[in-house]
């Protein structure tokens, strides 16, 4: 469709405005107005006029709506009062948002908006919009009243639960009410960690792994040092057995600087020593004698201020050992030699201090070997930890509301660009009359409005997707299940995990395919259990595909791996599925295999090789 349409669209429906027909023009510009990449000065006067066709065909949320993508505020000023609260609370925040944040105005426009928030029953969301407006006095009731309201939390609402109650003790450290502070604390870990172990019981990663990073704020922001070791640690774990090596060994290099800056230097030692093992056996040998020499480092420091601060000398001691050990497995034998010397001037028992002594003689002339070793490129967070206590304690207020998660797009200029927010404005239309209907609504309409949620592939749409694949309708089900192959995230697994077992084949082909379009770095783990763990055969082929379009080692490796394993059934459909598509990395690893293969194993590598034009 050209911008010609999208012009005699709009004097179509202009006339049908001008003869009273209002129904009529929004339906003109329906479908014209799916040509979301159109030039601005085409698109914008076509969603005046769907605004004012809306209007006088009084469904002022949805006029309202294309006011706010407008950025009309007479429009805005006129519909406001007729529409519900958060719709007047989105209104003001549109404006805030184009604002310098703290300056009078814009802190006026939060504090209204969390007003209409209030209004509306949407705790999470006024409270959010109170600290955007630096009251925390006021948002700290807010989070209190939220968290007494989930009470005695079902088993879906622990997250939920967890996040309230540290949103409450963060607020009340920041009013200074220490003792409140503590007690939510509290509570909010008890609850994550539960929440976590839930999710890893019932295989979502993804949805733990948001628990861990709470919790390591939790200890950053309280200077709990326990709690966000616990944290930090299960969260390098989850990336580790995601196959994300190099995410995995940022977290560990961000955990060993946090530890060091709250001197808690033995921990920080330990960190350094698990990071080196990981990598080493990832092998990356200079990041893992970069992360030993740390190691060493850090005890030798460790032992000293022991000393000076006049603790047991057997504990420096044992820091002083456990230091000489590192710098001997890296070979820095003068290094070793030097500690030596320390150990034989602690004030322990004489017999030991000789022993020392006569080490130390023994490493004189010695040399330290040459040592490559490098810290990461780029070592811990250069981003920081995503407010996600904020962020997922708003989608869960939502409740899966395509309307409310598509009005949070619309009125985001900043994060958002035109055509993501002219998608979510379509979506947002298409919703309205669906989520305000008190009547059973027909499941073409609700396939619809999946369809028109698929083009945003935004992640916050991901709760929307959910919600509607609990439809009873297969028809829905498996639109969503379609749709989900556009949203590249981790997240898009969890229900295509259950979309590959529907009762209704229509579904389980739909997931197929999505799952066979999610070939991205993060999508590994997922994937791999996918083949691993699902009986149906064409979800397990579709998860192989996606696997062997996945360019990372790991990826490349498992495929190998399950090419030179298949079994005699299995045998044929690997080496057709890899022989239509697979990255460049598995053919380097396949190449590299194939001439220590024999047999069945050696034929499907030569026969995928010689697929995609290699020599073999």
């Amino acid at each position: 469709m050209s911008a010609v349409d999208l012009r005699e669209a709009r004097a179509r429906a202009q006339q049908a405005i001008a003869a009273g027909r209002a129904p009529e023009a929004v339906a003109v510009l329906a479908e014209p107005l799916r040509q979301t990449y159109a030039l601005e000065e085409e698109y914008s006067p076509a969603v005046s006029v769907l605004m004012q066709a809306l209007e006088l065909a009084r469904q002022p949320r949805g006029a309202l709506s294309c006011a706010w993508y407008l950025g009309d505020a007479q429009a805005v000023g006129r519909l406001a009062p007729q529409v519900a609260p958060q719709d007047r609370a989105r209104s003001y925040v549109a404006v805030a948002m184009k604002l310098k944040a703290g300056e009078p105005r814009s802190v006026d426009l939060y504090s209204r908006a969390a007003a209409e928030y209030e209004a509306a029953g949407m705790m999470a969301h006024a409270a959010a919009h109170r600290e955007k407006a630096g009251q925390y006095e006021e948002a700290l009731p807010l989070w209190s009243r939220l968290s007494q309201a989930i009470g005695s939390v079902k088993e879906g609402d622990l997250y939920a639960a967890a996040l309230a109650r540290f949103n409450v003790a963060r607020t009340a450290r920041l009013t200074g009410r220490a003792a409140a502070a503590h007690d939510s604390m509290v509570a909010a870990v008890h609850l994550l960690e539960e929440a976590a172990d839930r999710y890893e019981a019932i295989g979502q990663r993804e949805r733990a792994f948001d628990c861990y990073q709470v919790l390591t704020a939790i200890g950053r922001d309280s200077g709990t040092v326990e709690h966000a070791l616990e944290g930090y640690v299960n969260v390098a774990r989850i990336l580790r057995e995601d196959q994300l090596r190099s995410y995995a060994l940022k977290e560990y290099a961000e955990a060993i600087r946090f530890l060091k800056d709250k001197d808690e230097v033995a921990a920080a030692a330990t960190v350094a020593r698990e990071m080196a093992a990981y990598a080493r056996a990832q092998g990356l040998g200079a990041v893992a004698n970069h992360a030993l020499l740390t190691q060493a480092e850090m005890w030798r420091e460790l032992a000293r201020a022991t000393v000076a601060r006049g603790a047991p000398p057997e504990i420096a001691e044992n820091a002083l050992l456990a230091s000489v050990m590192s710098y001997a497995e890296l070979g820095q034998f003068r290094r070793a030699g030097e500690v030596y010397v320390e150990l034989a001037h602690l004030p322990i028992e004489p017999a030991r201090r000789a022993h020392y002594s006569r080490a130390a003689g023994r490493y004189t002339d010695a040399r330290d070997e040459v040592l490559d070793a490098a810290p990461l490129a780029e070592p811990g967070r250069a981003e920081g930890f995503p407010e996600v206590w904020i962020a997922d304690m708003i989608e869960w207020e939502q409740r899966g509301s395509a309307a409310e998660v598509c009005a949070d797009i619309i009125i985001d200029t900043v994060a958002w660009s035109e055509v993501v927010r002219r998608r979510a404005l379509l979506a947002r239309l298409e919703a309205l009359p669906i989520e305000m209907s008190d009547r059973p609504v027909a499941p073409g309409a609700l396939r619809s409005l999946v369809e028109s949620l698929a083009p945003t592939e935004l992640y916050v749409v991901l709760s929307a997707l959910e919600k509607l694949f609990d439809r009873p309708e297969a028809e829905v089900r498996g639109a969503v299940a379609g749709a989900l192959g556009r949203f590249l995230y981790k997240r898009s697994f969890i229900t295509l995990r259950r979309a590959v077992h529907d009762p209704d084949p229509t579904v389980r082909a739909q997931a197929c395919k999505a799952v066979e379009q999610l070939h991205f770095p993060h999508a590994f783990d997922p994937l791999a259990r996918i083949y691993r763990e699902v009986n149906d055969n064409a979800a397990r082929m579709a998860a192989l595909r996606a696997l062997g379009l996945v360019d990372s080692d790991e990826a490349a490796e498992t495929v190998l791996g399950i090419v030179l394993n298949a079994g005699p059934s299995d045998q044929a459909q690997v080496i057709a599925a890899l022989s239509a598509g697979c990255g460049n990395r598995f053919l380097q690893a396949a190449s590299q295999a194939l001439s220590q293969s024999t047999g069945a194993s050696a034929l499907g590598l030569r026969q995928v090789l010689q697929a995609h034009g290699m020599r073999a």
